[in-house]
């Protein structure tokens, strides 16, 4: 298997040793082979810089397409829509059907939150979108919302797959919390325009810091406007780490006792299901939720914590109330989402059923 991609920069847009940004480099990990290829390195930041970063990658990749070879299957991602586009051309040289991976939609969700707003470059976005569809073999996605939302567009009917997140869980040791004093609860993602975390600190500031130690990590859009408010309002209670390495997230929920996930209320996150809830669920963790949809459908079916409104501190907080009143259901809302996750997202499980998908596809070329 090759994987193409850059030199790596998320979230600050520095390259740092050993990498550092070059035409190309191929690095090897066991039968893994990785090409990376030059960017346009940027932070996380700024809508044109992001757009220019993915056309870099764009560019550079088509520009390398001869490193990586024959292929049977071309895989790609979307968004973002440019690197979507580009292995549309790979597929083609490498006479190879195209998967795209659809983990969200775009452009609608940056219409939804007021990220994309000229008229002309949504209608042109849009036509791409539709373009990708067209030109794909197959196209996938994690969540029932969009499997029925991509389903009902001519361009891509009939060939959505829907392939569900998934979660390594033997990297996360579900030994249960024992609180004791304020909840340690921790927010690990993006701190992004679809999360809206000025929700939850002013959830924590109304629960106030005999209820609530809260513990934020990672980087984003909003996190100088969030550590500014925090400062501010001298919510000494409430952490921000910074951006941390994936590797050390597992550490981070052992000294947890609830995990929080935020969504905008927005219709587009109605179909969402992000990857940091289930990574919660498999270290054992409560969760208090705060998102509408698929998300809160997952953690009341299967019995994993609460949920709340979207952007509704108030409701938060008071879910932040319930549990640290209540350590017994802490521990058992803890159980229930590491067995669901065990028998429903599993690496092992999802990658199977990746197999099977690829597996026909090529027997039907």
């Amino acid at each position: 298997m090759t994987v193409h991609t850059g030199f790596p920069h998320y979230p600050d847009g520095e390259i740092r040793a050993p990498y550092r940004n070059r035409p190309y480099e191929i690095e090897h990990d066991g039968d893994l082979r990785i090409i990376r290829t030059a960017v346009y390195p940027v932070a996380n930041r700024g809508f044109a810089k992001r757009i220019a970063n993915h056309l870099s990658f764009c560019a550079s990749a088509l520009a390398g397409v001869g490193l990586s070879g024959k292929q049977d299957v071309v895989i790609v991602e979307s968004p973002p829509l440019f690197t979507a586009a580009a292995g549309i051309a790979v597929a083609a040289i490498k006479r190879a059907p195209l998967v795209v991976n659809v983990a969200d939609r775009w452009p609608a969700s940056a219409v939804e939150l007021g990220a994309l707003t000229n008229p002309r470059a949504i209608a042109l976005a849009e036509s791409l979108e539709r373009l990708i569809y067209r030109r794909s073999a197959a196209i996938t996605v994690p969540t029932d919302g969009l499997l029925r939302g991509l389903d009902a567009l001519p361009s891509a009917n009939g060939r959505v797959h829907r392939l569900g997140p998934s979660v390594d869980v033997e990297l996360f040791d579900p030994e249960p919390p024992r609180p004791s004093g304020p909840l340690r609860v921790l927010y690990a993602g993006t701190i992004g325009m679809a999360q809206g975390l000025d929700t939850l600190v002013e959830a924590a500031r109304l629960a106030g810091p005999q209820q609530v130690a809260l513990t934020i990590a990672g980087d984003g859009h909003d996190a100088p406007a969030l550590a500014a408010r925090i400062k501010r309002d001298r919510l000494d209670h409430v952490q921000m780490l910074g951006s941390v390495a994936h590797a050390k997230i597992p550490a981070l929920y052992a000294e947890t006792d609830v995990a929080v996930v935020l969504l905008r209320d927005r219709p587009i996150f109605e179909g969402a299901l992000p990857t940091k809830l289930l990574e919660a669920m498999a270290a054992g963790r409560a969760i208090a939720l705060s998102a509408h949809g698929e998300s809160a459908d997952l953690v009341h079916e299967v019995g994993a914590g609460l949920a709340a409104p979207p952007e509704d501190p108030a409701a938060l907080a008071a879910v932040f109330a319930r549990l640290r009143e209540d350590p017994a259901s802490v521990a058992k809302f803890g159980r229930a989402g590491r067995a669901a996750t065990l028998a429903r997202f599993s690496r092992a499980l999802v990658t199977e059923q990746w197999q099977e998908l690829l597996d026909d596809l090529v027997a039907r070329r």
